[in-house]
């Protein structure tokens, strides 16, 4: 009798454990799921009047997308793009209204006198649509709506490589700190709302020294549509370009920064002109600046193979 009185509170105390254990494992699991699967949502946008005071040269204010809304400087006429190029797509790419403030992903919005017009482009309500983020969000969407999947392959900071193609076949990444593995976390799924939930978890973990680890330098007269102009803590993305009889050439470069914004077309003031096409006189100096950031020559780069 008195061996099985004893019996009987081991076997509970070794089936609550195994319950405990399983429980854990549970939890653990969970967890890692719901790390590795990161869930995408737009951010509800404010538009709101800015009140321009000041005239920007060569701007339209009734144009709808960025071919029509900033047209070539005088003497100038914009640089062919074939027709399915990342830079027709840039160009067709439709605008917010004219003279409003740059949309905040949280809902707010920012007066800035720098910028010639904003991309008509949804952000994630978790703000991570920054300036590196927005570069590679034009890329990406680029070869999405081309169905060029094989295409969509980031770095992440750390220099482990995520791709769409594996992705949406159910491969994730288990991230911590600069620790990334992939691992099968998912189902297989193409539908767009996983490609934005993927879109957001490079955004997560890829930035400025990312896209430099994916880039090399080019001479200034060399930059073209897709180019970057990078350092260690912003990028910018050259949008468009024009040429004049001379081989002359200027260019129109949009970013986003912290907070995340919609991305933008920016300006730049010489004298008493306004204009937002930047030449390739200034953009070939030792240091130039560019919106709010101080850039060197060594920092115009290409993103891998180039558009």
């Amino acid at each position: 009798m008195k061996s099985n009185n004893i019996e009987k509170p081991k076997g509970k105390k070794r089936g609550l454990r195994i319950l405990l254990l399983i429980i854990l494992l549970a939890a653990l699991m969970t967890a890692v799921y719901i790390r590795c699967n990161p869930k995408w949502k737009a951010a509800e946008l404010t538009i709101e009047p800015a009140g321009r005071f000041y005239d920007i040269e060569s701007l339209v204010p009734e144009g709808k997308t960025l071919e029509t809304r900033i047209a070539p400087p005088e003497g100038f006429t914009r640089v062919p793009a074939p027709e399915g190029s990342f830079g027709a797509y840039l160009r067709s790419y439709p605008l917010l209204p004219d003279d409003i403030k740059l949309p905040v992903f949280d809902g707010s919005t920012i007066d800035s006198s720098d910028v010639a017009a904003i991309f008509d482009i949804s952000l994630g309500d978790e703000g991570y649509q920054q300036c590196a983020d927005s570069v590679i969000r034009l890329y990406s969407d680029y070869f999405y709506e081309n169905k060029q999947y094989d295409k969509i392959n980031f770095m992440f900071s750390n220099g482990d490589e995520c791709s769409y193609d594996r992705w949406r076949k159910g491969k994730r990444f288990l991230a911590f700190g600069s620790f990334s593995a992939e691992i099968p976390a998912g189902l297989p799924d193409d539908s767009e709302q996983q490609y934005r939930n993927y879109l957001k978890e490079v955004m997560r973990y890829a930035g400025t020294l990312s896209l430099q680890k994916e880039s090399e330098v080019i001479p200034a007269d060399e930059l073209r549509v897709g180019d970057i102009i990078c350092n260690d803590t912003h990028v910018v993305l050259i949008a468009d370009e024009a040429v004049n009889e001379n081989g002359e050439k200027c260019y129109l470069i949009g970013q986003s920064f912290i907070p995340a914004v919609c991305f933008h077309i920016l300006t730049h003031t010489e004298g008493k002109v306004t204009s937002p096409w930047f030449t390739q006189e200034q953009l070939s100096q030792d240091s130039f600046v560019v919106g709010s950031f101080r850039f060197e020559k060594d920092n115009i780069r290409r993103w891998k193979e180039g558009f």
